[in-house]
């Protein structure tokens, strides 16, 4: 097993790679739905795809509905015997040149397992803009061959903070699929009649899981400001998470039971977007959020911090506006320009669409990660020649 020495196909074309992607968490949001999204669209361009993931986990339902292949292993921990041999025998046995790993302990199993294995490619994907340990033992991040981050921002801070060697570190954005996210092919009105929104209010969403890095109460606390002014404007709430009950509270204590409508999860969030006319996203910390790409895709008019990768995605009054970090009053003038303003939305978020066609699609996506896996190779070929 040695595509270093095989580049080519006998056409004289690269030839397609075989990928495991490996998954820690159980839950189901933006780092899962990247995942699932690259592996259809490598798929698509010819590659075999394998994901290793949790029994039960959210990716895993949903990996065998969409008809990609699984093994569900169990990962206790970042050093599990067990799950490195397991992985191993996978690759063996599949004959896997790629693994892509994705969360903390299936990073270190993964990672292990494919060096005993000999795969070719050992690739860690940073999903997150935290801040790396320099710990001497957290080595994770330098026995990969490449590290595939979702924003420059991600990138720069591992290169200043932690050392990384710039040549193995890639921002490849999450992609947005343009099948999905097309404003012609809904319109919302489901959505307004099913939460019972009258025709004229502005409609104002943030979709996020409940957690308090995504900084809900400051959505809520220039809600409060917004109401005063557009009585008839309403907050979409999409998501789930620990933190909902909290939310819940707010939201009655502050009188906004009547303004805010919590949905819950869903999987109709185009139709939920389009029933949209302002997209906010009050994170503190992020990369470059799939929540705002697929707003913008959606030709809707966001409002966001410069914070993380969001400044990539959102140029202040031309994709979007820029509200500072932290100020609920500066994220509810942002709002009310837009509220009162339908020829603002239209042009950003026109402007926001054309943007992310640009550079944000998931064809882009799936273009870079397999052109990034065949430089890595030769990269590797090189340093092994010398």
């Amino acid at each position: 097993m040695n595509p270093v020495n095989e580049p080519k196909s006998a056409s004289g074309q690269q030839s397609p790679f075989r990928i495991l992607h490996t998954e820690w968490s159980t839950g189901w949001g933006g780092q899962e739905q990247r995942i699932l999204l690259e592996c259809q669209k490598m798929e698509e361009r010819g590659h075999r795809m394998l994901i290793a993931c949790q029994p039960g986990s959210g990716i895993l339902g949903r990996a065998r509905a969409c008809g990609l292949r699984t093994e569900e292993v169990v990962i206790r921990g970042s050093f599990d015997p067990r799950a490195i041999l397991a992985l191993r025998r996978i690759i063996r046995r599949e004959q896997i040149q790629v693994v892509n790993t994705h969360s903390g302990k299936d990073s270190w199993a993964g990672g292990f397992a494919a060096k005993l294995a000999g795969a070719d490619l050992l690739v860690r994907s940073r999903h997150i803009a935290l801040p790396i340990s320099n710990n001497p033992l957290n080595f994770v991040y330098r026995m990969t061959n490449g590290i595939i981050t979702t924003g420059e921002a991600v990138r720069d801070m591992m290169i200043r903070r932690n050392g990384m060697d710039p040549g193995k570190i890639l921002s490849i954005p999450t992609g947005v699929s343009l099948g999905r996210f097309d404003p012609s092919r809904v319109d919302g009105s489901r959505i307004r009649t099913e939460f019972g929104i009258a025709p004229g209010a502005i409609v104002v969403s943030m979709v996020a899981v409940f957690r308090a890095m995504k900084r809900h109460d400051l959505l809520l606390q220039a809600a409060v400001r917004l109401v005063r002014e557009f009585p008839w404007i309403r907050f979409l709430l999409v998501g789930e998470g620990s933190g909902r009950a909290g939310i819940e509270q707010v939201i009655r204590s502050s009188g906004l039971v009547d303004n805010c409508i919590l949905t819950g999860h869903r999987d109709d969030v185009p139709d939920l977007l389009a029933a949209s006319d302002i997209v906010v996203l009050t994170s503190d910390l992020e990369g470059v959020p799939q929540s705002l790409s697929q707003a913008m895709a959606m030709a809707r008019p966001v409002v966001a911090a410069a914070v993380g990768g969001i400044p990539e995605l959102v140029i202040n009054q031309r994709t979007g506006l820029i509200a500072e970090a932290g100020n609920a009053d500066s994220f509810a003038q942002q709002i009310a320009r837009l509220a009162a303003d339908p020829v603002l939305r239209s042009s950003l978020g026109n402007a926001a669409r054309e943007h992310i066609l640009a550079s944000y699609t998931d064809d882009i996506m799936a273009r870079r990660t397999e052109e990034f896996y065949w430089r890595l190779l030769e990269r590797k070929r090189l340093r092994a020649a010398a």
